[in-house]
């Protein structure tokens, strides 16, 4: 997904890249652990996983402003550079896993993807979504549809971010970091600042959303003048913090779940994402201390070569690793015995080296950029 060249290479993106692609891997190795309807009980490793790992997609974010904006090639260079290394493979995917078995028939047991006339209509239907939202068949594909987003508008910021200032950009997330606390504050004023029936955007609507990680990006790698030590030891600090506050608010989530299936039989999943949420200021927090931590540390000799070569297919093994985890997943998980937090630490492991040899068979192919990025 993010390309560089050679001679413009940071390694500790190299490194942070192959750091938020396990990560990822891991969250998602978690399904298959996270809950067990029978008992109605949140797994506990799995559980401290999803917050520790949470600062993943942010990230990915994150390194994209640092090697795009600004932007130095004209606009229709940019675009198809991203359209060959990161659309056309994601279509190529999206695709694939419609005829692929979904998550809930791979974890929970569902029917064969057998050629039915039903079955047809899913697989119809599925394939006329991936232009419009992504489906059962490739939901861990939803964060392509806001990089894409992303994509689409920073060649009209680019010319601004070339000329603002240190101060302009505090400005920019300052009035970011206030839109992070509207979640909280609609839960007392459900309409705010000129929202309501008719309208749906209100006063700070333009500066919300992940477009925020974009320019906290740009202004961590520009700014951040910190020592090595400073940089990593207020880096930690953050990093715990928001964990911390991450943790009690995922745990709070969890019991208000499972009090509505107690008393409703609903499982309503979406409580779940309220303070785990990639715009919770908690993981706003988390994800800034984990790119100071790396930020600073230097990376030479062979960590940087196999690292370089890791994240060079990274955007690859994203693309592959999903249906691989969950298959080795419910494998592990019935015939091991291990402590889950170890189980799903291997699933991770296991799937990232699975697909990095599938991905790096692809990449020895002719065009291999169309298929992995």
């Amino acid at each position: 997904m993010i390309q560089k060249l050679e001679k413009n290479r940071i390694a500790y993106l190299d490194v942070l890249r192959v750091l938020a692609t396990l990560m990822v891997i891991m969250v998602h190795a978690g399904d298959v652990f996270i809950y067990d309807a029978k008992t109605m009980r949140f797994g506990t490793e799995a559980t401290a996983f999803a917050v520790l790992l949470r600062s993943s997609v942010p990230l990915f974010i994150i390194m994209s402003s640092i090697l795009l904006l600004p932007i130095k090639t004209d606009i229709t260079t940019f675009f198809k550079r991203r359209f060959s290394r990161v659309v056309i493979p994601f279509l190529i995917w999206s695709i694939i896993y419609v005829f692929l078995p979904t998550p809930n028939e791979i974890v929970f047991g569902g029917p064969s993807n057998a050629f039915t006339d039903s079955e047809m209509n899913v697989y119809l239907y599925n394939l006329m979504m991936i232009p419009i939202n992504f489906t059962g068949s490739n939901i861990h594909f939803w964060f392509i549809y806001i990089i894409l987003g992303l994509y689409l508008f920073m060649p009209i910021f680019s010319p601004w971010i070339k000329t603002a200032t240190k101060k302009m950009l505090v400005f920019y997330l300052s009035l970011w970091g206030i839109t992070l606390f509207f979640p909280y504050l609609r839960l007392l004023f459900p309409q705010i600042q000129g929202e309501c029936d008719w309208n749906s955007f209100g006063m700070f609507y333009y500066f919300g959303g992940y477009f925020g990680y974009v320019i906290l990006g740009y202004f961590l790698h520009h700014y951040n003048q910190l020592s090595i030590k400073k940089s990593v030891l207020i880096g930690s600090l953050l990093f715990i913090v928001g964990t911390i506050i991450t943790y009690i608010g995922f745990k709070s989530d969890q019991n208000i779940f499972l009090d509505k299936v107690a008393n409703s039989n609903i499982e309503d999943w979406k409580i779940l994402e309220f303070n785990i949420s990639f715009l919770a200021p908690s993981v706003v927090i988390m994800t800034a201390g984990v790119f100071m931590i790396f930020q600073k540390i230097q990376f030479s000799g062979l960590i940087e070569r196999i690292f370089k070569e890791l994240s060079v297919l990274s955007y690859g093994i994203f693309l592959v690793h999903y249906t691989l985890v969950l298959w080795i997943g419910n494998y592990i998980k019935d015939i091991l015995t291990l402590n889950t937090g170890i189980e799903q630490f291997l699933i991770a492991v296991l799937t990232f080296f699975i697909a990095y040899c599938i991905v790096k068979i692809i990449s020895l192919m002719p065009k291999s950029k169309y298929i992995i990025g």
